[in-house]
């Protein structure tokens, strides 16, 4: 038997253990699917235990999706460009770090309508999510991307980063002020929050990062945390009469990524998201 696991602290919001472990199953693979817990002292024990021969590799998620990277033995281009790793492969004992959260974000943006190339948007955040959130919106062509963090300086390092390869987008950060974030709208397309405000299991799960006057009417609130409710931000972008998306969608396509890269095989979608949806005891029919 094939191990692969999820890396994180905490991990009582994660769902990647109960889809990833019914895509194998249906699949009729011999791979179980484990949850690490990892405090900070134990990151680099338990990501170089992945070296040995009967571990696939594991999904990485808050907070260590920038901490793993100096780990690892080599790490692809989107990794590289994002500044962040979410999905580790182990390779004959050499570990290589792949971000599929970037095609995950995309992938979803695009089944929520969103035409990306032109639109302005407001990511709340500078962790390894935003960075991927930031680098899509980039690479496919977004007009404007303003980065807002509680700690105002990551915004501007993950900005900074980001402008060599923005050709064609303006991209600059704004402190997560209400003055600040009043003064710059409401011109916003796209609102995506890539903080854990409002995630179910976490200590602000009744907190959202925007308040509902912030949200122009017109525009896509596109939420990464999810949830058997909607999250304080998509209550707020309704208040508005805001089209709001959570981070199901998203998740399930960046995990299908990763399923690929440790196994060659095409991912079972479906399976997937009924798998996720009836963890969080939502109707499975899609529509």
């Amino acid at each position: 038997m094939k191990v692969v696991g999820v890396i994180g602290y905490p991990l009582g919001h994660s769902l990647s253990p109960v889809f990833q472990q019914a895509a194998f199953t249906v699949m009729g693979l011999d791979i179980r699917y484990e949850r690490w817990e990892t405090p900070p002292e134990r990151l680099h024990e338990v990501v170089a235990s992945l070296r040995g021969p009967h571990y696939l590799g594991a999904n990485v998620t808050v907070p260590y999706k920038v901490e793993v990277m100096p780990m690892l033995d080599e790490l692809e281009e989107v990794a590289l460009q994002a500044g962040a790793v979410n999905t580790i492969v182990n390779r004959h004992g050499r570990l290589l770090g792949y971000n599929t959260d970037v095609a995950g974000f995309t992938q979803a943006l695009r089944e929520a309508g969103c035409k990306i190339k032109g639109v302005r948007a407001l990511i709340l955040g500078a962790g390894g999510a935003a960075r991927a959130a930031a680098l899509a919106l980039t690479k496919e062509g977004a007009a404007m991307v303003v980065v807002t963090n509680r700690t105002y300086h990551r915004a501007f390092q993950l900005a900074e980063s980001l402008r060599p390869m923005a050709h064609h987008t303006v991209v600059r950060a704004i402190p997560l002020t209400y003055a600040a974030l009043q003064q710059a709208g409401p011109v916003w397309d796209l609102i995506v929050n890539a903080t854990t405000l409002g995630m179910p299991s976490g200590p602000e799960a009744d907190k959202s990062p925007l308040p509902s006057e912030l949200i122009p009417q017109k525009a896509l609130v596109f939420d990464m945390v999810y949830g058997p409710t909607p999250t304080p931000l998509l209550k707020a972008a309704m208040e508005r009469g805001a089209r709001g998306v959570d981070g199901l969608a998203m998740l399930i396509y960046q995990g299908a990524e990763s399923f690929r890269l440790w196994t060659g095989l095409e991912p079972p979608l479906q399976v997937m998201m009924a798998a996720a949806k009836e963890a969080l005891r939502l109707p499975t029919s899609h529509g």
